[in-house]
């Protein structure tokens, strides 16, 4: 692939289920391995496959790949970039998919026990909550009506005040990093023509888009190569299945998931 494409090219691949796959501070040093074998090139190209994770690594993760790229930083997609992983891809200068890849929404996720089983639920989904049952009060309050029971919902601690303003906190953190690097990569790259207060503009709207629970529903939810070119503006490269470059990067990623389906087991299994 390096040979055809003339670009350096490291990979991630994850084994979705797997306990341990989510992004987080233990890939640094790997990656950094890789980048650093690399050494600082033109073209840098990062294959990625991740159900998501910790948005913090994944700020670093983009940062890191961007100090040893010199013109072009690349992400591309084999099946799936998942929450964290979208935002690593929205980091990038393009991003390439194929006809299978998919991006998700990037709201925040909290993990709750619930009957001694623990979910996964959007943070924005507490702070509606939290909104609706207040606004419940008061309208209670008002018609003169028994509100003992909404007080006694607030009370609860996925709905008090130091959780709630959390939730907020982790939104508006995958928010920013996106608004931080639309406008300075990709969409200035897609769009030369807008001026610095356009793409800004450009890029609150999608990230807004992307991170509502609301707009998008469920946190897995499919966001293909036609939606992100075509609804969203972002800048994307479609190879389509007879394309010989999409055939080599479909090969390396089919065979990292053979490789770690392989090496796994019960006691330990190979998560990235």
């Amino acid at each position: 692939y390096e040979e055809k494409e003339k670009r350096k090219l490291i990979v991630y691949i994850a084994k979705i289920g797997n306990q341990k796959s989510a992004i987080n501070p233990d890939d640094i040093a790997p990656i950094g391995s890789m980048l650093a074998n690399c050494g600082c090139v033109d073209n840098l190209d990062l294959m990625i496959h991740s159900p998501g994770g910790s948005g913090v690594t994944a700020e670093k993760i983009v940062e890191m790949c961007r100090s040893y790229t010199k013109k072009e930083f690349r992400v591309i997609v084999p099946n799936m970039a998942k929450s964290a992983a979208t935002i690593i891809s929205l980091g990038a200068d393009k991003i390439v998919m194929g006809y299978c890849s998919e991006l998700g929404p990037i709201d925040a996720q909290k993990f709750i026990n619930v009957g001694g089983i623990t979910q996964q639920l959007s943070a924005q989904s507490f702070i509606s909550a939290r909104d609706n049952l207040i606004k419940e009060l008061n309208k209670a309050k008002s018609e003169g009506k028994e509100y003992i029971g909404y007080l006694q919902q607030l009370s609860s601690s996925t709905v008090e005040p130091a959780f709630i303003e959390e939730c907020k906190r982790e939104l508006n953190f995958a928010i920013a990093l996106v608004k931080k690097w639309l406008p300075q990569y990709m969409l200035k790259l897609k769009n030369p023509e807008l001026t610095t207060e356009q793409l800004e503009q450009k890029a609150v709207t999608i990230a807004e888009n992307i991170s509502s629970a609301d707009v998008r529903f469920a946190h897995g939810r499919m966001i293909g190569p036609k939606e992100c070119e075509e609804n969203l503006g972002l800048n994307i490269l479609t190879l389509q299945k007879e394309d010989p470059s999409w055939n080599l990067l479909w090969e390396i990623y089919l065979r990292s998931e053979i490789f770690l389906m392989i090496n796994s087991n019960p006691q330990q299994q190979a998560a990235k």
